[in-house]
Protein backbone atom coordinates (compact mmCIF):
# COMPACT_ATOMS: atom_id res chain seq x y z
CA UNK A 1 0.00 0.00 0.00
CA UNK A 2 1.33 3.41 -0.95
CA UNK A 3 1.67 6.13 1.68
CA UNK A 4 -0.86 8.19 -0.27
CA UNK A 5 -3.45 5.44 -0.09
CA UNK A 6 -2.66 4.79 3.57
CA UNK A 7 -3.16 8.47 4.39
CA UNK A 8 -6.52 8.51 2.61
CA UNK A 9 -7.70 5.41 4.47
CA UNK A 10 -6.56 6.73 7.86
CA UNK A 11 -8.35 10.03 7.28
CA UNK A 12 -11.60 8.18 6.54
CA UNK A 13 -10.94 5.27 8.91
CA UNK A 14 -13.95 3.12 9.78
CA UNK A 15 -12.00 0.10 11.08
CA UNK A 16 -10.98 1.26 14.56
CA UNK A 17 -12.44 3.66 17.08
CA UNK A 18 -10.59 6.98 17.27
CA UNK A 19 -11.50 10.00 19.43
CA UNK A 20 -11.39 12.22 16.33
CA UNK A 21 -14.22 12.04 13.79
CA UNK A 22 -13.19 10.45 10.46
CA UNK A 23 -13.58 12.60 7.37
CA UNK A 24 -16.80 12.13 5.41
CA UNK A 25 -16.71 12.06 1.62
CA UNK A 26 -17.35 15.78 1.07
CA UNK A 27 -14.72 16.73 3.66
CA UNK A 28 -12.28 14.22 2.21
CA UNK A 29 -12.59 15.55 -1.34
CA UNK A 30 -12.29 19.14 -0.14
CA UNK A 31 -9.08 18.21 1.71
CA UNK A 32 -7.65 16.36 -1.30
CA UNK A 33 -8.41 19.39 -3.48
CA UNK A 34 -6.38 21.50 -1.07
CA UNK A 35 -3.66 18.90 -0.45
CA UNK A 36 -3.36 16.62 -3.52
CA UNK A 37 -0.58 14.63 -1.84
CA UNK A 38 -2.21 13.67 1.48
CA UNK A 39 0.73 11.44 2.43
CA UNK A 40 2.43 14.57 3.79
CA UNK A 41 -0.20 14.51 6.55
CA UNK A 42 1.37 11.36 7.94
CA UNK A 43 4.27 13.45 9.31
CA UNK A 44 3.76 15.78 12.26
CA UNK A 45 6.25 18.37 11.00
CA UNK A 46 4.41 18.75 7.70
CA UNK A 47 1.06 19.03 9.45
CA UNK A 48 2.48 21.75 11.66
CA UNK A 49 3.84 23.59 8.62
CA UNK A 50 0.44 23.41 6.90
CA UNK A 51 -1.23 24.83 10.01
CA UNK A 52 1.35 27.63 10.18
CA UNK A 53 0.77 28.41 6.50
CA UNK A 54 -2.98 28.52 7.07
CA UNK A 55 -3.67 25.59 4.71
CA UNK A 56 -5.08 23.66 7.68
CA UNK A 57 -6.83 25.16 10.66
CA UNK A 58 -5.43 24.23 14.05
CA UNK A 59 -8.55 22.16 14.80
CA UNK A 60 -8.30 20.23 11.53
CA UNK A 61 -4.58 19.72 12.04
CA UNK A 62 -5.24 18.24 15.47
CA UNK A 63 -8.02 16.07 14.08
CA UNK A 64 -5.78 14.77 11.28
CA UNK A 65 -3.04 14.02 13.78
CA UNK A 66 -5.38 11.92 15.94
CA UNK A 67 -6.56 9.97 12.88
CA UNK A 68 -3.11 9.16 11.49
CA UNK A 69 -1.82 8.26 14.95
CA UNK A 70 -4.17 5.26 14.84
CA UNK A 71 -2.05 3.72 12.05
CA UNK A 72 -0.91 0.75 14.15
CA UNK A 73 -4.37 -0.38 15.22
CA UNK A 74 -5.67 0.34 11.73
CA UNK A 75 -3.00 -1.87 10.12
CA UNK A 76 -3.94 -4.74 12.43
CA UNK A 77 -7.62 -4.52 11.50
CA UNK A 78 -6.80 -4.20 7.80
CA UNK A 79 -4.74 -7.39 7.98
CA UNK A 80 -7.67 -9.15 9.62
CA UNK A 81 -9.89 -8.08 6.74
CA UNK A 82 -7.38 -9.35 4.20
CA UNK A 83 -7.26 -12.70 5.98
CA UNK A 84 -11.04 -12.82 5.55
CA UNK A 85 -10.64 -12.18 1.82
CA UNK A 86 -11.63 -8.50 1.93
CA UNK A 87 -9.63 -5.73 0.25
CA UNK A 88 -9.74 -2.14 1.43
CA UNK A 89 -9.40 0.35 -1.43
CA UNK A 90 -8.84 4.08 -1.31
CA UNK A 91 -9.56 6.43 -4.19
CA UNK A 92 -5.81 6.47 -4.88
CA UNK A 93 -5.65 2.73 -5.57
CA UNK A 94 -5.57 1.62 -9.22
CA UNK A 95 -8.30 -0.93 -8.47
CA UNK A 96 -10.73 1.74 -7.24
CA UNK A 97 -13.46 2.16 -9.90
CA UNK A 98 -12.82 5.38 -11.83
CA UNK A 99 -16.48 5.47 -12.84
CA UNK A 100 -17.48 6.25 -9.22
CA UNK A 101 -15.23 9.28 -9.06
CA UNK A 102 -16.37 10.53 -12.47
CA UNK A 103 -20.09 10.12 -11.80
CA UNK A 104 -20.35 10.99 -8.12
CA UNK A 105 -17.74 13.70 -7.68
CA UNK A 106 -17.65 14.87 -4.06
CA UNK A 107 -20.35 12.31 -3.20
CA UNK A 108 -18.00 9.46 -4.13
CA UNK A 109 -17.09 7.33 -1.10
CA UNK A 110 -13.48 7.74 -0.01
CA UNK A 111 -12.99 3.98 0.34
CA UNK A 112 -14.52 0.64 -0.56
CA UNK A 113 -14.31 -2.76 1.06
CA UNK A 114 -14.36 -5.43 -1.64
CA UNK A 115 -14.61 -9.22 -1.67
CA UNK A 116 -14.44 -11.28 -4.86
CA UNK A 117 -13.04 -10.36 -8.30
CA UNK A 118 -12.19 -6.71 -7.77
CA UNK A 119 -11.49 -6.07 -11.47
CA UNK A 120 -15.22 -6.44 -12.21
CA UNK A 121 -15.73 -3.01 -10.63
CA UNK A 122 -13.95 -1.44 -13.62
CA UNK A 123 -16.19 -3.07 -16.21
CA UNK A 124 -19.25 -1.49 -17.84
CA UNK A 125 -22.12 -3.23 -16.06
CA UNK A 126 -25.88 -3.19 -16.36
CA UNK A 127 -27.57 -2.11 -13.14
CA UNK A 128 -30.91 -3.68 -12.28
CA UNK A 129 -33.05 -2.20 -9.49
CA UNK A 130 -36.64 -2.47 -8.33
CA UNK A 131 -39.03 -2.90 -5.46
CA UNK A 132 -38.69 -5.68 -2.93
CA UNK A 133 -42.37 -6.57 -3.38
CA UNK A 134 -42.47 -6.35 -7.18
CA UNK A 135 -44.91 -8.66 -9.02
CA UNK A 136 -43.87 -11.85 -10.79
CA UNK A 137 -43.75 -10.17 -14.22
CA UNK A 138 -41.17 -7.69 -12.90
CA UNK A 139 -39.00 -10.52 -11.60
CA UNK A 140 -39.05 -12.09 -15.07
CA UNK A 141 -37.94 -8.75 -16.52
CA UNK A 142 -35.06 -8.59 -14.04
CA UNK A 143 -33.94 -12.10 -15.00
CA UNK A 144 -34.20 -11.20 -18.70
CA UNK A 145 -32.01 -8.14 -18.12
CA UNK A 146 -29.44 -10.46 -16.55
CA UNK A 147 -29.50 -12.63 -19.67
CA UNK A 148 -28.95 -9.51 -21.80
CA UNK A 149 -25.92 -8.65 -19.68
CA UNK A 150 -24.54 -12.15 -20.25
CA UNK A 151 -25.08 -11.85 -24.01
CA UNK A 152 -23.00 -8.67 -24.02
CA UNK A 153 -20.34 -10.02 -21.68
CA UNK A 154 -20.89 -7.43 -18.94
CA UNK A 155 -21.63 -7.80 -15.23
CA UNK A 156 -25.00 -7.29 -13.58
CA UNK A 157 -24.84 -4.66 -10.83
CA UNK A 158 -27.50 -4.93 -8.15
CA UNK A 159 -28.24 -4.30 -4.52
CA UNK A 160 -28.57 -7.84 -3.08
CA UNK A 161 -32.03 -7.08 -1.65
CA UNK A 162 -34.98 -9.39 -2.08
CA UNK A 163 -37.36 -8.98 -5.00
CA UNK A 164 -35.98 -7.49 -8.21
CA UNK A 165 -32.37 -7.42 -6.96
CA UNK A 166 -32.40 -11.10 -6.07
CA UNK A 167 -34.11 -12.05 -9.35
CA UNK A 168 -31.45 -10.20 -11.35
CA UNK A 169 -28.61 -11.76 -9.38
CA UNK A 170 -30.08 -15.26 -9.62
CA UNK A 171 -30.65 -14.85 -13.36
CA UNK A 172 -27.08 -13.68 -13.91
CA UNK A 173 -25.55 -16.44 -11.83
CA UNK A 174 -27.66 -19.08 -13.57
CA UNK A 175 -26.51 -17.69 -16.92
CA UNK A 176 -22.86 -17.61 -15.86
CA UNK A 177 -22.66 -13.82 -15.94
CA UNK A 178 -20.52 -11.88 -13.43
CA UNK A 179 -22.40 -10.13 -10.65
CA UNK A 180 -21.37 -7.03 -8.70
CA UNK A 181 -23.41 -6.75 -5.52
CA UNK A 182 -23.65 -3.54 -3.49
CA UNK A 183 -25.18 -4.30 -0.08
CA UNK A 184 -26.78 -1.73 2.18
CA UNK A 185 -24.58 -2.85 5.07
CA UNK A 186 -20.95 -3.71 5.77
CA UNK A 187 -19.32 -6.78 4.26
CA UNK A 188 -19.11 -8.73 7.51
CA UNK A 189 -22.87 -8.32 7.90
CA UNK A 190 -23.57 -9.15 4.25
CA UNK A 191 -21.32 -12.23 4.50
CA UNK A 192 -23.64 -13.79 7.06
CA UNK A 193 -25.64 -14.95 4.04
CA UNK A 194 -24.37 -18.40 3.01
CA UNK A 195 -25.37 -17.68 -0.59
CA UNK A 196 -23.21 -14.55 -0.72
CA UNK A 197 -20.25 -16.27 0.98
CA UNK A 198 -20.37 -19.27 -1.32
CA UNK A 199 -20.71 -17.21 -4.49
CA UNK A 200 -17.80 -14.95 -3.50
CA UNK A 201 -15.61 -17.95 -2.68
CA UNK A 202 -16.52 -19.49 -6.03
CA UNK A 203 -15.43 -16.34 -7.87
CA UNK A 204 -18.96 -15.72 -9.17
CA UNK A 205 -19.76 -12.60 -7.17
CA UNK A 206 -17.93 -9.39 -6.32
CA UNK A 207 -19.35 -7.55 -3.31
CA UNK A 208 -18.35 -3.96 -2.60
CA UNK A 209 -19.42 -1.70 0.25
CA UNK A 210 -18.61 1.92 1.21
CA UNK A 211 -19.38 1.20 4.86
CA UNK A 212 -17.56 -0.10 7.89
CA UNK A 213 -17.39 -3.92 7.83
CA UNK A 214 -19.84 -4.24 10.71
CA UNK A 215 -22.27 -1.51 9.61
CA UNK A 216 -25.93 -2.57 9.61
CA UNK A 217 -28.81 -1.57 7.37
CA UNK A 218 -30.30 1.90 7.75
CA UNK A 219 -32.28 4.18 5.48
CA UNK A 220 -29.16 6.28 4.84
CA UNK A 221 -27.02 3.26 3.92
CA UNK A 222 -29.70 2.10 1.48
CA UNK A 223 -29.66 5.51 -0.25
CA UNK A 224 -25.87 5.45 -0.39
CA UNK A 225 -25.96 1.93 -1.84
CA UNK A 226 -28.36 3.07 -4.57
CA UNK A 227 -26.10 5.82 -5.87
CA UNK A 228 -23.20 3.37 -6.19
CA UNK A 229 -25.30 1.06 -8.37
CA UNK A 230 -26.14 3.89 -10.76
CA UNK A 231 -22.61 5.26 -10.83
CA UNK A 232 -20.97 1.87 -11.43
CA UNK A 233 -23.26 0.93 -14.32
CA UNK A 234 -23.17 2.04 -17.94
CA UNK A 235 -26.97 1.97 -17.69
CA UNK A 236 -29.31 1.09 -14.84
CA UNK A 237 -32.73 -0.42 -15.51
CA UNK A 238 -35.49 0.52 -13.09
CA UNK A 239 -37.84 -2.45 -13.37
CA UNK A 240 -40.50 -1.55 -10.82
CA UNK A 241 -40.82 1.59 -8.68
CA UNK A 242 -43.56 2.86 -6.43
CA UNK A 243 -44.71 6.41 -7.11
CA UNK A 244 -43.08 8.95 -4.82
CA UNK A 245 -41.99 6.53 -2.12
CA UNK A 246 -39.62 3.67 -1.42
CA UNK A 247 -35.91 3.18 -1.92
CA UNK A 248 -36.20 2.40 -5.63
CA UNK A 249 -38.04 5.66 -6.31
CA UNK A 250 -35.65 7.71 -4.15
CA UNK A 251 -32.57 6.20 -5.76
CA UNK A 252 -33.83 6.67 -9.32
CA UNK A 253 -35.05 10.22 -8.70
CA UNK A 254 -31.69 11.19 -7.19
CA UNK A 255 -29.76 9.53 -10.02
CA UNK A 256 -31.80 11.47 -12.59
CA UNK A 257 -31.56 14.74 -10.73
CA UNK A 258 -27.82 14.50 -10.10
CA UNK A 259 -26.99 12.69 -13.34
CA UNK A 260 -25.18 9.78 -11.72
CA UNK A 261 -25.58 7.69 -14.86
CA UNK A 262 -27.98 6.57 -17.56
CA UNK A 263 -31.36 5.59 -16.12
CA UNK A 264 -33.57 3.31 -18.22
CA UNK A 265 -37.14 2.71 -17.07
CA UNK A 266 -39.11 -0.43 -17.89
CA UNK A 267 -42.47 0.42 -19.46
CA UNK A 268 -43.73 -3.08 -20.26
CA UNK A 269 -45.65 -5.63 -18.20
CA UNK A 270 -44.56 -5.65 -14.56
CA UNK A 271 -43.73 -1.96 -14.34
CA UNK A 272 -44.55 -0.07 -11.18
CA UNK A 273 -46.85 2.88 -10.58
CA UNK A 274 -43.83 5.19 -10.41
CA UNK A 275 -42.20 4.13 -13.68
CA UNK A 276 -44.11 6.57 -15.89
CA UNK A 277 -43.29 9.42 -13.50
CA UNK A 278 -39.59 8.54 -13.70
CA UNK A 279 -39.77 8.79 -17.48
CA UNK A 280 -41.27 12.27 -17.09
CA UNK A 281 -38.31 13.15 -14.85
CA UNK A 282 -35.89 12.21 -17.62
CA UNK A 283 -35.63 8.40 -17.51
CA UNK A 284 -35.28 6.59 -20.83
CA UNK A 285 -38.34 4.39 -21.52
CA UNK A 286 -37.58 0.76 -22.43
CA UNK A 287 -40.09 -1.78 -23.73
CA UNK A 288 -37.55 -4.20 -25.21
CA UNK A 289 -35.04 -5.64 -22.75
CA UNK A 290 -32.49 -6.15 -25.52
CA UNK A 291 -32.42 -2.37 -26.01
CA UNK A 292 -31.25 -1.64 -22.48
CA UNK A 293 -27.55 -1.79 -23.41
CA UNK A 294 -28.00 0.94 -26.02
CA UNK A 295 -30.13 3.25 -23.87
CA UNK A 296 -28.99 6.87 -23.99
CA UNK A 297 -29.22 9.32 -21.12
CA UNK A 298 -31.95 11.94 -21.43
CA UNK A 299 -31.76 15.41 -19.94
CA UNK A 300 -34.37 16.01 -17.23
CA UNK A 301 -36.93 18.72 -17.99
CA UNK A 302 -35.74 22.17 -16.89
CA UNK A 303 -39.05 22.97 -15.25
CA UNK A 304 -38.89 19.85 -13.06
CA UNK A 305 -38.90 20.58 -9.35
CA UNK A 306 -38.25 17.69 -6.99
CA UNK A 307 -37.75 17.43 -3.28
CA UNK A 308 -34.29 16.99 -1.83
CA UNK A 309 -33.45 13.51 -0.61
CA UNK A 310 -31.37 12.74 2.49
CA UNK A 311 -27.65 12.59 1.69
CA UNK A 312 -25.32 9.91 2.99
CA UNK A 313 -22.00 11.46 2.10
Amino acid sequence: MSERSLAALLLTNRLVDVPAKPFGAAEYWALVAEIPDPEVLLRAEYRAALVTAGTLSADVGERVGALVDAAGAFAFQRERLEEEGVRLLSTFDAAFPVRLVEHLGAACPAFLTVAGPVDWLQRDGIGVVGSRDAPEQALHVAAAAASTARDHGVPVVSGLARGVDTAAMAGALAAGSPVVGIPSEGLRVAAKSPEIRNRVHAGELCVASPYAPGARFAAATALGRNKLIYALSQVTLVVHAEHGRGGTWSGAEEALRKRYGTVAVWMGEGRGAGNEALVRLGGTPITDIAAVVTAQRRDPPEQNVVSEQPQLF
